[in-house]
């Protein structure tokens, strides 16, 4: 069945038409390409805002090449007003890779800021995220958002526990979707905790971060599928992992064995296999940390003993704690 609804592009470079229609064949989601080059958006905005409402915005985080006064030149001015007009629709900003570095708090602005060499990234997510928004405008009650995550039942309490207020009050009040997104999507989705990355699940087993896709199939009952589900950047629920290795655990040889070494063995992970600490290169590394404070520093599998909590990030309880090597 071909996808419903429309989007819409606004942006100064009419290049990137190719990328809209590219982006059109790949969803079967009709595309609507508005180039506001040379032109006063001041002016275009009513015009605009005048269709339908679309299903997702994409929208320019700069704006220069357009004859419009300086405070409609930046994306992030416009996302508000489409808002206003567009109630509960997802926002999403655009812009080259030069231009993040200079963006601080006006990405908050967007649902989510993409760097234009990454959109490709985003091509098979933005029908879950249309698809997301409208369910969120269906539900009625915050048990049933919390349905549509397709949570372990034993989970559900905690998720609830640990939800802002504004996200889990105030379902019927517009903003609602923008509000359940952006907190699924920065904390629950991005941060380890209740889900689990591909180096998180690597760590969890036991197995080096370039080896865990031999072993991912074994796994799949622990895949994340719900609302929002991101194809290219996929996750697994973490109670999940441990009832699939446990349930395949010889009865009675469990206690006293790190779960790295279980997984492992249940696993048949080969010894080129195993992961081993960046820090001090022993067996089981158990979580993933920082090898530095610095902005550009990587993250790698190590013990918790050979790091320390990252000095500059917040503990967030009910998710894994940001950690730095000693």
């Amino acid at each position: 069945m071909k996808p419903s609804g429309r989007i819409l592009w606004v942006d100064d470079n009419p290049d990137r038409k190719k990328r809209a229609s590219q982006l059109e064949e790949a969803t079967g989601i009709q595309v609507q390409f508005v180039s506001v080059q040379g032109k006063n958006m001041q002016e275009e905005l009513p015009t605009i805002r005048d269709n339908p409402q679309p299903s997702l915005v994409i929208i320019d985080h700069v704006l220069n090449d357009t004859t419009s006064p300086e405070w409609v030149r930046l994306g992030s001015s416009l996302a508000g007003l489409f808002r206003e007009t567009w109630t509960g629709c997802p926002v999403f900003g655009i812009t080259a890779a030069g231009n993040l570095g200079g963006i601080d708090f006006e990405r908050y602005a967007y649902d989510e800021l993409i760097d234009y060499d990454m959109f490709s990234a985003y091509v098979q997510y933005i029908p879950n995220v249309i698809d997301g928004f409208r369910k969120c405008g269906r539900v009625v009650n915050i048990d049933e958002w919390i349905s549509l995550l397709k949570p372990p039942k034993d989970e559900v309490d905690r998720i609830k526990a640990c939800m802002p207020h504004e996200t889990k009050t105030d379902l019927e009040k517009s903003g609602f979707a923008n509000r359940a997104y952006r907190w699924f999507r920065h904390r629950f989705y991005m941060m380890p905790g209740f889900l689990y990355d591909r180096d998180w699940v690597a760590t969890f087993a036991g197995v080096r971060k370039d080896a865990i896709g031999k072993y991912l199939r074994h796994f799949g009952g622990a895949r994340y599928n719900g609302i929002f589900d991101d194809p290219d950047h996929p996750r697994w629920w973490k109670a999940k992992l441990y009832q699939l290795v446990y349930a395949k655990w010889r009865k009675g040889e469990a206690p006293g064995r790190v779960t790295q070494e279980v997984a492992t063995q249940v696993l048949h992970v080969t010894k080129k296999d195993q992961s081993a600490c960046y820090a001090c290169k022993e067996d089981w590394p158990d979580t993933i940390a920082y090898v530095d404070e610095s902005d550009t520093a990587t993250r790698e599998q190590m013990h918790l003993r050979c790091t320390v909590a990252h000095p500059l990030y917040r503990y967030e309880p009910m998710f894994e704690e940001m950690r730095v090597m000693r």
